[in-house]
């Protein structure tokens, strides 16, 4: 590939730089009238570090889309890392969708978690094109994604579920959005049901302080659903674009959650410091079923696996993210949850899950201190400026009838009437 751009010498006079190497690309990342950011990342996995430079204001913005062998700058920032667990049925659909975006990633990753499936034969078999991580045990999703993000030759990455499906043109739009937004640590996409395309299954979230996401337009039909007009609260992991310094700079997913809140824990503590979650509701994707025993669909009854992490990983959240003073503020209602959760659980007959899930908490404990003292150090924001109260986001069928219903509705008025006195006391 052949590029010719400005080089800096500290603030002296532009320098013509002509860079012909088959083992560097010189893509543009950023433009303004103030500056352009040049971004050298090496194929050579000895030399995959990544050489970023200011420059001044080229007076012609270097063309990588035209010509032979040039990729458009969204193309050759990008790598794609697949999250997989014995999801050998979804890839065959999933990567093909990630292969067919104009432009493609520059490099598409599946992160494997040691599938017994045949899943990395069937893609070394099929598309030879993918770089296969196999991280050697399952350790959840979160650990997938740090493994995938270390491997990763470019500074943005699309981290995407298994079960995800992209449409044409999502690639472009989420790149699109964080070159608008240089705060930007996650841009999500907006999901819709696989078997229902006309309906969102959910595209961002809200912060409860309850530790819990809200989730935004909850299969409510695509024609009705509302467009953030800036940044939103919190992210979910399913498929979202993001920035590796950023996403590092927090240290990346907390890999002992295994499954459940740990992307509610990641983009929490994003937010913490000082950066922006956004999503593009025009770059879609479609979700499929989700991991057996593990996600819960419309219809289907919950796992135990989901009660022992819900009843686990909601407190370690808290722990990490909400400071001692907050913690203390709303301890009522956050007492209140964990035994409404408890007498849900007992009713679905989850109980010794649940109670396992507090003992695996204190087991925990040591890590989680770890894991509070780094995210209150990198504290950027106040509690009460991200966090809400909003009613709770519940899977149809749950509470929607009779009594049940107006339980629920009692709760969340409580629950949004406490945080309107508490929140001035939050830290």
């Amino acid at each position: 590939m052949r590029c010719e751009a400005r080089a800096v010498q500290g603030r002296q006079q532009l320098d013509q730089a002509v860079f012909r190497t088959t083992e560097l690309d010189l893509v543009v990342d950023e433009q303004d009238r103030h500056r352009t950011r040049c971004v050298v990342s090496c194929r050579d996995r000895r030399l995959r570090h990544v050489a970023v430079s200011y420059i001044g204001t080229c007076p012609e913005p270097l063309d990588l889309e035209s010509g032979p062998g040039r990729r458009s700058t969204v193309a050759a920032l990008i790598t794609a890392v697949v999250v997989n667990w014995n999801g050998q049925h979804y890839l065959e659909e999933c990567l093909a969708s990630i292969l067919d975006q104009d432009p493609a990633p520059a490099e598409v990753i599946l992160a494997d978690n040691h599938s017994a499936d045949g899943s990395r034969e069937f893609v070394a078999e099929r598309f030879p094109q993918v770089q296969i991580l196999d991280t050697g045990s399952n350790g959840g999703p979160g650990a997938a994604r740090n493994a995938g993000v270390r491997q990763a030759s470019h500074e943005r990455v699309l981290l995407v579920d298994n079960d995800v499906v992209l449409q044409p043109g999502t690639l472009r739009r989420l790149a699109e959005t964080m070159d608008r937004q240089p705060a930007a640590a996650m841009v999500q996409a907006r999901s819709l049901c696989y078997d229902r395309t006309d309906v969102v299954h959910y595209d961002a979230a809200d912060l409860h302080y309850l530790g819990l996401l809200l989730l935004r337009n909850f299969f409510v039909p695509l024609a009705e659903a509302s467009h953030p007009d800036g940044p939103v609260g919190g992210g979910i992991g399913l498929c979202f674009l993001t920035d590796r310094v950023k996403f590092q700079a927090v240290g990346g997913f907390h890999e002992p959650l295994f499954f459940y809140f740990e992307d509610t824990d990641f983009a929490w503590r994003l937010r913490l410091a000082g950066y922006t979650i956004h999503v593009d509701p025009d770059a879609l994707v479609l979700h499929r079923s989700g991991t057996p025993e593990l996600s819960m669909r419309s219809g289907a009854a919950m796992p135990k696996s989901r009660t022992f992490y819900h009843s686990r990983n909601r407190w370690a959240v808290l722990l990490t993210c909400l400071r001692w003073r907050t913690l203390l503020v709303l301890l009522p209602p956050q007492l209140l949850y964990t035994a409404t959760h408890f007498v849900f659980a007992v009713t679905r007959g989850h109980g010794i899950a649940w109670w396992q899930g507090k003992w695996s908490l204190l087991r925990l404990a040591p890590e989680v201190m770890q894991w509070r003292r780094a995210a209150q150090r990198s504290r950027r924001m106040r509690d009460r400026d991200l966090l809400t109260a909003a009613p709770l986001s519940l899977n149809p069928g749950i509470g929607e009838r009779g009594l049940l219903r107006q339980v629920r509705s009692l709760l969340d008025r409580f629950y949004a009437l406490y945080w309107r006195l508490a929140r001035p006391l939050c830290g």
